[in-house]
């Protein structure tokens, strides 16, 4: 009895502390019920994310995900070199192969916080693997309209919304539309805070800067354009400059004032210049030399975002 009374208040004071939704999700899962004192206990004191990554055999999908949301940089949280490159390794995986959208898109926030050189290219094929196709498989087809049919409905898990590795009706598929999406943004995001050159010139193609004889898959899908355009405005380097002044360009007569709003913020961001919208002044900016300025500090970015909002 006492055990159980025990275990109320502790869960009363995870309400208060920690919100309801995580708490509910752990206490109605199998695991509280087989293991309630553990279980709770790993509500206030979480296990090792580094632990639990490189534990063996693996943990479930569950564990994983949440140790990586938790995750820091291995090197820079004072971490051996050794466990540095190991839970990079397993990020790389999840990030580009977990057969679950959700640790990949954990995997994916997570390298964005790592200033590991390597991380940027990780996340360019996390963006290029979103689809979940394995790959051997082929690109659905597309109809002459360019919407793409396989995967849509076929073969998707009434629970999940996910779509079945191998439909009896459809073949391989993959990851539905919507998952792939989230995946790429995601990717995007996280490629600008590399701070990258690789990222930036990977995004600028995402974005519509490379023109229309250079894209990648789901470059055509509006917020993933967004997403790139966010990334590359946080992206500090010359080469996020010049892909942002071109996509101004071209946007110009296009009046699609998402795409130009958040151009602008990002060159803006990059330079420090409060120039216009205008492609003509922003392209002089380019051609005498994009210079980075330094990142604002946490109280003017607070400033800056009070004056958007008041507006």
């Amino acid at each position: 009895m006492f055990r159980y009374c025990l275990i109320a208040g502790l869960v009363f004071a995870s309400f208060l502390s920690g919100g309801c939704a995580g708490t509910w999700d752990t206490l109605t899962s199998r695991r509280f019920r087989e293991h309630p004192l553990e279980t709770t206990k790993r509500m206030f004191v979480p296990e090792d994310p580094v632990a639990v990554l490189l534990a063996d055999p693996p943990r479930t999908g569950d564990d994983r995900a949440k140790a990586i949301r938790r995750l820091k940089e291995p090197l820079s949280d004072g971490r051996s070199p050794e466990e540095h490159a190991a839970v990079l390794a397993v990020l790389e995986r999840a990030a580009t192969a977990d057969p679950s959208p959700v640790v990949r898109m954990d995997a994916v926030v997570a390298l964005g916080r790592f200033q590991d050189p390597a991380a940027a290219n990780i996340l360019i094929a996390a963006y290029q693997n979103a689809h979940g196709r394995k790959p051997e498989e082929p690109a659905p087809a597309a109809k002459p309209d360019g919407v793409v049919t396989a995967g849509l409905s076929a073969g998707r898990s009434p629970t999940t919304g996910l779509t079945d590795r191998y439909s009896t009706t459809t073949g391989p598929t993959g990851f539905p539309p919507e998952w792939a999406t989230a995946i790429r943004c995601r990717a995007a995001e996280a490629m600008g805070k590399t701070n990258r050159p690789e990222a930036a010139k990977f995004l600028a193609v995402v974005a519509g800067a490379g023109g229309t004889d250079v894209a990648v898959e789901g470059g055509e899908e509006r917020d993933v354009r967004l997403a790139a355009l966010r990334g590359l405005g946080n992206c500090r380097q010359p080469e996020a400059v010049h892909a942002l002044a071109q996509v101004l360009t071209a946007e110009a007569d296009k009046k699609d004032t998402a795409i130009i709003g958040r151009t602008h913020e990002g060159l803006v961001h990059l330079t420090g210049k409060k120039l216009p919208a205008d492609p003509v002044a922003w392209n002089d900016v380019v051609r005498d030399g994009a210079v980075i300025a330094p990142e604002p500090a946490w109280w003017e970015n607070a400033i800056q975002q009070a004056a958007a909002w008041v507006k």
